[in-house]
């Protein structure tokens, strides 16, 4: 090299740029030398200019392919330019044995960052991490190169990874709290949003995932604080009012919905940006076509999921089966992490099945004799078999205390392992289990309530066996309904994510599921002797005093026409988490009883399977 390349070094390494580049291309235009190019293209790349810059990168590191800092500023100026897809279409960076190789994956991650490769992204960035196990950028990376791809699941450990190696780092929480949410764990997700927002305040788009976070975990009253807040720090911001709206008409507060549009459109906000709460609220004021004539202007590819959901409900409404089944399947298809919690719920569904032989294949199960307090009764059945709407007529009765979806069974099966285990439990744990229940119970009645507690879960159906060893002869509500109607209704619906859940994301599975808890309720109730009763959906819409009458009887309490007034109490009692919060306020109507016959075409696949169950439940069709 010659006095005119050491002098543009000095001025590079000096800040003179200019200089620099002026000294340089005198050296390049007397003998043009690869080391001289490379200098030219980092000259260029720090007067932003990469793109000029990649030339001369490029004519360097093809005249000397094994140096590896040639290589990498390369990459990192095609990426600065704007054109990533040139790295990924170079030879992959060799195996990390030296700092240059893995500065290459690093290079190569940034590059599929760039271009928006997740697949490359993981691959590098776990070359990464692997390389240089305490680099928390490149474990956060791989987090979110993974969460790109819809496997947030498996973005939790990388994320976790980051914090521990940089624990001021806010964002990562912020990261990791979507990460928990995307994968079916609300509450993990909340105390990560707790202690973000300890380090930075609350924002409005941390108030807005808290929002998102507490509805997720049921936590209601938590959820309208959060959205309220974000709707207060940020009012312009449409996300937060749409969501706010969302969570209005979830919980039957129309009026308050109507008052929030008007308030969002006076701080600004164009109401083609909240188009989706105008057709919500079109559809619960009953002005269906409207609706739906509102739906069809709006461009489905801004929010795919939520209009494919309305579209269900609406063309349903309007008698249009096969627009309604095709967006809902849409709907379904468009759950994040939807090949993730397919695999979920494929893996409940064979614990059901396992669980149910195992349950009515055991014998000398332990049985306790009845506590000294009032046993509580519970309602169970297949979701969507009018659970909610039979709980609302109880709650009804001025005697009775109705817990939803409140998994109390969970608090005792803690102290003996999984119901599974049952066969194997002594007594002791037996009355702990018992003991621990009612703690739970009494964490959700009133001090010093002496009427029944109505514990309603409805996939508590595998639980018989366990309700009948701690509390025997305990009033057990089967809500039965036909098994086509229950599973095309759950198939239709949005469902926050579980395990169970997850099975209502295709009909096949939706059936399988149907086949699977069946199964085992059949096989439980032929070998213990569960106090029963049978609450038949079909009759007690038609016709609900004679349905209830003997419900009421069972229970072993008094008659009460307050039974009856079901709207009242539904519209009374606040805030539904269940999917019939829009339906349970209205009249009882008939609409619901066979709809599954003008669905016949779509249900084909899973007939044979859910007519079965028809016929043994005492259906003709």
């Amino acid at each position: 090299m010659g006095r005119q390349f050491e002098q543009a070094v000095e001025a590079f390494r000096n800040g003179d740029l200019e200089r620099a580049r002026s000294l340089a291309e005198a050296d390049l235009s007397a003998a043009s030398s690869p080391g001289t190019h490379h200098l030219l293209g980092l000259i260029h790349c720090r007067l932003g200019n990469p793109a000029s810059g990649a030339e001369h990168l490029r004519v360097a590191a093809d005249a000397e392919p094994g140096n590896a800092g040639f290589r990498i500023m390369l990459m990192r100026a095609l990426v600065d330019a704007g054109r990533p897809a040139e790295v990924l279409a170079m030879p992959k960076p060799p195996a990390i044995r030296s700092a240059a190789a893995l500065e290459q994956w690093r290079a190569w991650g940034e590059a599929a960052d760039a271009a928006r490769d997740a697949a490359a992204a993981i691959a590098a960035w776990s070359n990464v991490t692997a390389g240089a196990p305490a680099d928390w950028r490149a474990w956060a990376n791989l987090a979110a190169a993974l969460v790109t791809s819809g496997r947030s699941a498996e973005a939790i450990d990388p994320f976790q990874k980051a914090i521990e190696l940089n624990p001021t780092e806010a964002a990562l929480r912020w990261s990791l709290g979507a990460a928990l949410l995307e994968s079916g764990r609300p509450e993990q997700a909340l105390a990560m949003l707790d202690d973000f927002e300890a380090r930075v305040g609350r924002t409005g788009d941390s108030a807005l995932a808290r929002g998102r976070a507490a509805l997720a975990a049921l936590r209601i009253e938590e959820a309208e604080q959060a959205y309220r807040d974000a709707v207060n720090l940020a009012p312009r911001n449409a996300d937060a009012v749409r969501e706010f709206g969302l969570l209005l008409e979830r919980t039957n507060r129309l009026g308050e919905l109507t008052e929030l549009l008007a308030a969002a459109i006076q701080s600004g906000i164009p109401e083609q940006k909240l188009s989706h709460l105008y057709v919500m609220l079109a559809f619960r004021e009953r002005r269906v076509e409207e609706a739906y004539d509102l739906l069809l202007r709006i461009d489905p590819e801004d929010d795919p999921l939520g209009w494919n959901r309305v579209m269900a409900k609406l063309a349903d409404r309007l008698g249009k089966p096969g627009e309604a089944f095709a967006a809902a399947e849409a709907a379904n298809r468009l759950t994040p992490q939807f090949d993730f919690w397919r695999e979920r719920g494929a893996a409940y569904r064979t614990e059901m099945r396992d669980l149910g032989r195992s349950l009515a294949q055991a014998k000398d199960l332990p049985r306790l004799e009845r506590p000294n307090r009032r046993m509580p009764a519970f309602l169970v059945g297949f979701p969507r078999s009018g659970t909610t709407l039979l709980d609302t007529f109880l709650m009804g009765h001025p005697e009775t205390m109705v817990l939803e979806e409140e998994h109390l069974l969970g608090a005792a099966e803690r102290e003996i392992g999984k119901a599974a285990r049952l066969a194997r439990a002594s007594r002791s744990s037996l009355e702990r289990a018992r003991t621990a229940y009612f703690a739970e119970l009494d964490r959700h009645i009133p001090r010093g309530f002496a009427g029944l507690a109505i514990d309603k879960l409805p996939l508590n159906l595998l639980g018989g066996p366990f309700i009948d060893a701690m509390f025997p002869g305990a009033p057990i509500i089967f809500a039965q309904r036909h098994p086509c109607d229950s599973v095309l209704s759950a198939f239709m619906q949005s469902f926050a994510m579980n395990d169970a859940m997850a099975s209502f994301l295709t009909i096949e599975d939706a059936a399988d599921l149907y086949d699977a808890i069946m199964s085992g309720w059949f096989a439980i109730r032929e070998r213990f002797p569960l106090n029963v009763h049978t609450v038949r959906y079909e009759r007690l819409v038609e016709d609900p005093e004679p349905e209830l009458r003997p419900v009421v009887e069972f229970l072993g309490l008094e008659w009460s026409d307050q039974v009856l007034a079901h709207t009242r109490t539904a519209k009374d009692r606040g805030t539904i988490i269940t999917p019939s919060y829009d339906q349970v306020t209205e009249p009882l109507t008939m609409r619901s009883v066979g709809r599954w016959k003008r669905y016949r075409a779509q249900l084909e696949p899973v007939l044979p399977v859910l007519l079965h169950w028809a016929e043994r439940l005492g259906y003709r069709d």
